[in-house]
Parts: structure tokens; sequence; C-alpha cells
């Protein structure tokens, strides 16, 4: 009767050839990984402003008082949306104080988020003030070829859409 040897594992050159396609392959899959992680990342934040602007809205409207929506530094807001947090605040016009509400954190290090003034405020009505209705960009990496718009109209309501082209600011 005739043993017959059998492998139990693989040979050096099965290993060697096995890594070298996992390499290959992941080479391939990150860049397309890395966009998705971005993409993931701008989507839930301008959908969580969205809300936010959403809720300034109503705020404004039910306790019949300004909300201002800025990024705050101290106590000043600034013109720059991407760096500091942006803040809703109860304005009470009698006594010039601000009642802090919700505050977002800025955005990812990489990204921008663009508006072309410094704040926006909500009147009684839940509209805006004059002239501050507008268009945020939500924009990543130059290396990316998609940005998010949001777009707010004079009434206070504003419409978020992803678009895929590089951005425009």
């Amino acid at each position: 009767m005739k043993a017959y040897l059998t492998q139990q594992g693989l040979t050096l050159l099965e290993l060697i050839l096995g890594l070298a396609i996992m390499a290959i392959m992941l080479q391939i899959a990150l860049p397309a990984m890395a966009e998705l992680i971005n993409k993931q990342r701008a989507g839930s934040y301008m959908q969580q402003f969205s809300r936010h602007l959403g809720y300034a809205r109503i705020q404004a409207a039910n306790s019949q008082q300004p909300v201002r929506l800025c990024p705050l530094s101290g106590t000043e807001c600034q013109s720059d949306w991407q760096r500091y947090p942006i803040v809703l605040s109860l304005l009470n016009p009698h006594t010039d104080s601000a009642y802090t509400l919700r505050q977002i954190p800025p955005v990812f290090a990489s990204h921008r988020l663009i508006y072309n003034r410094n704040q926006l405020q909500f009147r009684r009505d839940g509209s805006l003030n004059a002239l501050e209705n507008g268009t945020f960009y939500y924009c990543p990496q130059d290396s990316f070829q998609w940005h998010y718009r949001l777009v707010l109209n004079q009434a206070g309501r504003n419409r978020l859409t992803f678009h895929q082209q590089s951005c425009p600011a």
C-alpha cells in the first residue's frame, strides 16, 4: 500500500501571488473608499445643517422673537463659515441679549462651507431679513468632482441638492 503525502498549506509562490493580488485590489479600492467617506461626511453634515435651519425658522415663529444663525467666535459673528461653530441664538430685542439654542460644529477640516454673508436672521414670522437669502456651498477637497448646494429662500425655507461637478465657489 502506497502512502500519499497531502499538502497541508500554501507554497511560498502561492502566498506571494495572493498578497500581490490583494495589494493591487487595495490600491484600486482606497481612493474610491476615501471619496465615499467624504461624501458620507458631507451629506450628513448638510442634512444636519438643513434641519437646524428649519428648527431656527420654526423657533422664530413660535417664540415671536428673531433667531440668528452665524459662525460665532466669542460674541461676534464671523464670515468664515468653515472654521467656527455655527450657533443658533434666540435674540431678545428688548435687552439686546442672545440665548444659545443650538450649536453645530465646524465642517470637516479639509472641506469648505461657503456663504456670502456673515449671518442669517429669521424674523418673528419665520422669514429671513431682507436680502439674506442665498446659497450655501459645501465643497470637499479639490480632487473630488462633486459638492452640496443648500438654497435658502426669502421665506426661510431651504432645499438641499447634491451635484456631480466641481464646486463653483
